[in-house]
């Protein structure tokens, strides 16, 4: 069967929902399916002005020659087949049994499209750039099948919108993270976190939390990891690290006692399970995607969005009590495990094919 995944960009740097749909490329192909991702070079270019439409094309070339693909950060299998194209309008677009759009922007060319299997893949409750709540609630409705990866996305579509909705929960790779450090011999001094740009993802939160912490205990250094150029910013006590590798990623982790996840909403929160997986005992706010995971004082010590000083004292918790934090890491490393992508694999096959 060939499969179409749309999204609204190129993949040139890491990203979440990318990494997701690649796992899923992958698994596809190696079962004998036809597997294409398909880019956007650009989006609406019927409602934008006579010099974007120049501009756009220059940067359209620019991205051809200079590369749009996920290939130098993800291990895509050779048999997927990539396409940057100028527009998702289905002249464009490879000619295929099935599609799967994974945003509201792409959902919008989709719901378009002469055939009958097209999916809505939800990773996330996309409600920004140009995408009000109210946009977004709309492409709900759209006559696509709808997949979401979370049961917090799944109750607002089917118990809010009243349309229905597969649960495909999101996997993990435990063959790509893994924990090596035992729980008792990492350093309670040694944090870890993402750094992100965008303002949900309130790492401004992670950071007052942690002058507070360093306040307190001055041997306090923080792993931060990314896809941006380290912030000028960022005290000396950061050690930052551009799109670790696979070895760096694994450290970055590993050698941490303690994860923070900042984020004002997420779909699901890979890093969350990613640091579960190596060990870390987390300390995240109570954001939806993160609640996938972490029970508070149970998998993780949870605190209110925005919170810097309560996300501070969770901290602080797990670094003056040992018992606690070996108990929240060790029971964060159990609970992820049911976490697989051959179950989530499954699950996929299931709703689309």
């Amino acid at each position: 069967m060939k499969i179409s995944f749309l999204f609204p960009g190129n993949a040139k740097y890491p990203c979440g929902g990318n990494k997701v749909v690649n796992e899923y490329a992958n698994r596809l192909v190696a079962d004998g399916h036809d597997v294409h991702i398909v880019y956007a070079g650009s989006l609406f270019w019927q409602q934008k002005t006579l010099y974007f439409k120049l501009t756009n094309i220059y940067r359209f070339v620019e991205r051809l020659l200079k590369g749009y693909s996920c290939r130098g950060w993800f291990a895509l299998d050779r048999r997927v087949k990539e396409h940057y194209v100028l527009s998702l309008n289905y002249r464009h677009v490879p000619k295929s049994d099935v599609y799967v759009c994974t945003s509201p922007y792409t959902a919008m060319y989709v719901k378009d499209y002469p055939t009958k299997k097209k999916y809505y893949f939800i990773q996330g409750y996309e409600n920004w750039g140009r995408v009000t709540n109210e946009i977004l609630r709309n492409t709900y409705h759209y006559p696509l099948s709808k997949i979401a990866i979370s049961t917090w996305l799944q109750r607002i579509i089917k118990d809010e919108e009243h349309e229905e909705c597969v649960l495909v929960p999101n996997g993990f790779d435990f063959n790509y993270f893994h924990l090596v450090t035992p729980y008792e011999k990492k350093d309670k001094l040694r944090i870890t976190m993402l750094y992100h740009e965008m303002e949900r993802k309130d790492c401004r939160c992670g950071f007052d939390a942690l002058k507070i912490v360093k306040e307190k205990h001055p041997k306090l250094r923080v792993n931060i990891f990314g896809t941006p150029a380290r912030p000028e910013s960022l005290p000396e006590w950061y050690d930052y690290v551009q799109c670790p590798d696979r070895e760096t990623h694994n450290r970055l982790y590993d050698e941490a006692a303690i994860f923070i996840g900042t984020s004002q909403v997420e779909g699901w929160g890979l890093t969350v399970g990613e640091a579960m997986i190596c060990g870390c005992a987390v300390a995240c706010t109570n954001n939806p995607g993160y609640l996938e995971m972490a029970k508070d004082n149970e998998t993780a010590l949870v605190s209110p969005v925005h919170d810097s000083r309560c996300l501070a004292d969770n901290i602080l918790r797990l670094i003056e009590d040992d018992q606690l934090r070996i108990r929240i890491a060790r029971k964060g490393h159990e609970n992820i495990q049911r976490f697989t992508w051959e179950e989530s694999y499954k699950k996929l096959k299931k709703a689309i094919l």
